[in-house]
Parts: structure tokens; sequence; C-alpha cells
């Protein structure tokens, strides 16, 4: 008798597992600019938003109409940055982590390796892969990294409209809070690419803009016409960690490709080493509240727009009227990200709830 239980409930916890998997259905399709939504444009007053252009780009993603008067201040163009912004961790000696574009089959790896290390990072999350590896996900927050978003299909925001933009942080936002409960405060824009414009929106629905000051170009390893050599990436930490500074540092790497997330292992001991403390973005500048926890409009599993309470965070500040130059650079924009088949089912909780009351008659017939 006990066995038969015991086949019964295995039974139905493999049809659990394969409910909850299925519960990521429904979403946007992939790796595509998502769709706009009443419920999303409500959350932002676009009278309010900077009336910059929208920018033009050349094959090669480079943009034609840069704001060389600095008018919108546009960081992709001439490197201008508002007081707002997140550049770098303040304190000298404080050294940000942070991996773009996952989660991805690479970066449990990287996730066990900093957890064995005592080391947490930040994780700006793109939609489109949540919804192919919500586990990976999952296992970064549990494990106390921070994440942040990264949009859903990766675009340059500023050749987008308003609200496409407001469309695709919000996808995303909608998809990692159905996946792990929390909707992220801090966002970064897709190379870097932001101007006045971005910054309006984003500071409506709560959002603070997370940059960086030191850039490995790890993402070349994905362009076959680069002769970037990986090997660079700890050659310019060791590099970095001997320069002198007043301020901590913010770093970019990615953990989309194999070879880039790779890295995190080697680059960990040399910061160590220099005795940088390293840290979650949100830990160096001394926020404990790295996660909105107003009402915010967001999508259900099935894609409608609701009202969801999640947990953390302070009321968003406006943008400054203080421009500065920045001495970063933007990443470049000829990386390109797969597509892979989009996963798409509008009844997915109706056919999970049904999946459930067949796998227990089922159990009920089979193991009696």
């Amino acid at each position: 008798m006990v066995p038969t239980i015991t086949l019964a409930l295995s039974f139905l916890f493999s049809l659990l597992i394969s409910s909850s998997l299925a519960d990521l259905e429904g979403w946007p399709e992939l790796d595509q600019i998502p769709p706009i939504t009443d419920e999303f444009n409500k959350l932002v007053d676009f009278s309010k938003v900077a009336n910059a252009p929208l920018s033009t780009v050349d094959p090669d993603d480079d943009i034609l109409n840069c704001d060389v008067e600095g008018n919108f201040c546009s960081w992709s163009c001439t490197n201008c940055v508002r007081q707002n912004d997140v550049e770098r961790c303040p304190n000298k000696g404080d050294w940000g982590l942070t991996f773009d574009d996952g989660p991805s089959d690479y970066t449990n790896d990287l996730v066990d390796f900093l957890d064995s290390q005592g080391v947490k990072a930040t994780f700006f999350i793109v939609g489109s892969r949540v919804v192919e590896r919500p586990d990976i996900l999952q296992k970064i927050v549990k494990s106390g990294h921070q994440i942040g978003i990264h949009t859903w299909s990766h675009p340059m925001l500023t050749t987008l409209s308003n609200e496409q933009v407001v469309a695709e942080l919000q996808w995303t936002a909608s998809v990692i809070n159905a996946t792990v409960g929390l909707v992220p405060k801090y966002m970064r824009p897709p190379y870097g690419d932001f101007d006045d414009r971005i910054r309006g929106i984003c500071s409506q629905l709560g959002y603070t803009i997370t940059i960086w000051d030191r850039n490995t170009n790890d993402w070349m390893i994905g362009d076959d016409n680069s002769k970037f050599n990986i090997r660079w990436v700890p050659g310019n930490f060791t590099d970095w960690v001997k320069e002198g500074s007043n301020t901590g540092h913010i770093s970019l790497e990615h953990d989309i490709y194999q070879d880039s997330a790779a890295q995190g292992p080697k680059v960990v001991p040399i910061l160590k080493k220099a005795n940088f403390n390293i840290k979650p973005v949100a830990d160096c500048l001394g926020d404990n509240k790295p996660y909105l926890n107003s009402n915010n409009i967001i999508a259900t599993v099935t894609g409608t727009a609701t009202t969801t309470q999640t947990s953390g965070i302070n009321n968003p500040s406006g943008v400054s009227n203080n421009p500065y130059k920045s001495t970063s650079q933007p990443a470049s924009t000829s990386t390109s990200m797969g597509s892979p088949t989009p996963i798409s089912s509008s009844e997915s909780i109706n056919y999970n709830i049904w999946l459930i009351i067949f796998g227990l008659l089922m159990s009920l017939t089979i193991f009696h």
C-alpha cells in the first residue's frame, strides 16, 4: 500500500512541476517588442516626459541623429549623466559586480561559484529569458543576489516610442513578479542607451537607471566579426584594481554567453586580493529596499494587466537638471540576441487546473 501511495504522490508531484512551468505561458512573443497596453500607459503622464526625438540608427546600430548639443543629456551620444543616474559605487573600496542579459543556462554555475565565495552580485534580467528559465531566476533570488530590469527584448530604448518603452519595462517587471514575487527598483538600459526621455519614463515608474564605470566588453564574444579575446576580461580587472580612485566602481559583465559567464570565477579573486568589498549595486548605495512596494500595474501569467502589491522601496525622485559628462562608455549595440520559439497559451491557468484534476483521477484509478 505504501509503494502505491508513493507512486501516486510522485505522479502528482510531476504534474505540479509541469503546471508551475506552464504558468509562464501566455506571455508576449520572446525577443520582440511586447504589446502596448492602456493599463501600463496610465502609469505615466507623457506630457511630463522630455520631447526628445527618437533615435535613428545605421546598420551597425550607431545613432545617426545624436543630440550633440546635449539638450536631452544622452549617455549614448555624449556620455551625459544626471545626478540620479547610478554610474558607480560612491564609497572607495566598494565594487558593484553586475551581470546582464540572463538568466541563461550558464548563470547556474556562476551563481554556485558566487555563493561558494560568499559574494553577492546584481543581475539585470531580460524578460524573455525569464520565460525560458524561470528556475534560474528563482535560484538567483533565493541565493540572495539582487535583480534588476533589463527590458523584455533588449532594444535600444531611445529608438522606441514612449508607449513601447513602458511596455518593455512593465512586461519585464510583470514576468519577474510572477516568477519570484518581486518588482525591481533598479533598471539598466540595454547598451546604456538612454536620454532624458527615458529617464522621465523610468522615474514615473519608480525605476532607478543603473549603468557602469567599468566595461569589460565581454559581449563581443557573441559577435562573429569581433576579435575580442576573452582573456582580456581578467586582464582588465587586474589593471582596474591598480588605479587610484576616490570612489568605488560598478563593472559590466554578461551571463548570457558561456565564456563570458565563466569569467566571474576569474575576476572575483582579483577583486578580493585587492581588498575590494564586492556588493550588489543596491548595497553599495546603502539602499536596503531594492524592490518596489507601491501598487504597480503588472501583468498576470495570462497576460492580463492588474494591480498587484509587491515588496520593498521608496518613492521615485525626479530627474536632476544638472548634467555632467561621464568618463564611462556605453556598451556597443552590435551584439545580437537569439530569437527562440515563443511560448504562447492564453488558457494556461485553466489548462493547469484540469491537468491537476486529471492527475488526481488517474492516481485513484491507476494506484487504487
